[in-house]
């Protein structure tokens, strides 16, 4: 097994949650964090080997579309009232400065339905495209766009919604293309040519487990059949991604799927949160995070996490967003990861 499949290689983060509920525990502590502040949480991820960054979302309208506002410096949206500096900015100086890899969220969590309003959704992120392109674009550390809305790809909805999106991101500026769906649900080598991302980064679905039927999606789910199911589900998905083959290696034209771009990257979505019984989330514990790592390693190619800001953080940082539940899985995190460095199983 590759022993860096088995360790965190990039998260996900918000300037604030995207949702006030679920972030209800530290939502006020990350609004309040300064420029500085976030800089320092980008070095003390770097400080563990986090090299991957995934903004969920570059604008948020949670309080109703056509009022989204931005977290970047738009010149077409406001700004937050909360905001103080240039947050956002200082994520991305500090993760240029230390050669990590930006990719920018598309989208709103609360954007019309991108199936049925699909051009909607679509001209809404382009005005986001057009801005980050321009404020980030010549920045070694751009990665690309992450789309923001979970649909899953097998579904109806999220079939034809990407088949659209897609190829329309594609057209504006050509650069790899990241989704998050959750992992329970299927996937198939034809499909991911249709869709034709670069990069699918699943959804481990382990901290809706925790919560049983939390969202409503798993009705017999607990944290002990969740874990039991990764290898499972993951090895099914891997055979998807490997599917790709160059045309002199077929053996079956059964598994020949042609894609320009060639195989599509499989990298994990490792919750390390879970819901406490008012649905807000908290930092899970810290061996429930390593047996996910350790039962998806052999599958894929990254590790990333939803998501560090509230789940993880430094013992030393002036602002403890996520409470000591945060500092404590950031601190045996850490402690694992040196002792995985050095060679010791």
């Amino acid at each position: 097994m590759n022993s860096s499949t088995r360790l965190i290689s990039g998260t996900f983060l918000g300037i604030d949650h995207w949702s006030d509920k679920e972030g209800s525990r530290f939502q006020e502590d990350i609004r309040r964090m300064s420029e500085e502040h976030w800089r320092q949480m980008v070095r003390d991820m770097h400080a563990i080997g986090i090299d991957t960054l995934v903004f969920q979302q570059c604008s948020c309208s949670r309080d109703g579309w056509g009022k989204g506002c931005a977290y970047y410096c738009s010149t077409r949206r406001p700004r937050f009232a909360w905001m103080k500096g240039d947050p956002f900015g200082a994520v991305v100086a500090e993760a240029t400065s230390l050669g990590m890899t930006v990719f920018y969220g598309l989208g709103d969590m609360y954007s019309p339905d991108p199936y049925r309003y699909t051009e909607i959704a679509l001209q809404d992120a382009l005005i986001t495209a057009e801005e980050i392109l321009g404020l980030y674009g010549n920045l070694p550390s751009f990665g690309g766009w992450y789309w923001t809305k979970e649909f899953a790809p097998s579904s109806i909805s999220g079939r034809d919604s990407l088949r659209k999106i897609i190829p329309a991101l594609r057209a504006f500026h050509n650069c790899p293309i990241m989704l998050a769906p959750n992992a329970d649900r299927p996937m198939s080598p034809t499909l991911l040519a249709d869709i034709d991302v670069d990069i699918v980064a699943y959804q481990d679905s382990v901290g809706l487990g925790v919560y049983p039927d939390a969202l409503g999606r798993y009705a017999r789910a607990d944290r002990y059949q969740t874990l039991h199911r990764l290898p499972i589900l993951y090895k099914g998905l891997r055979w998807s991604h490997d599917a790709w083959q160059p045309e002199d290696q077929v053996k079956s034209y059964y598994h020949y799927y042609p894609r320009a771009r060639g195989r599509t990257a499989i990298w994990n979505d490792v919750e390390v949160w879970e819901f406490d019984h008012r649905l807000a989330l908290l930092p899970a514990e810290f061996s429930r995070v390593v047996s996910q790592l350790e039962l998806t390693a052999p599958y894929v190619e990254k590790q990333i996490i939803y998501q560090y800001p509230g789940f993880m953080c430094h013992p030393d940082h002036p602002v403890k967003v996520g409470g000591e539940r945060a500092v404590t899985l950031y601190e045996q995190y850490a402690l694992y990861r040196e002792h995985l460095l050095k060679g010791h199983a």
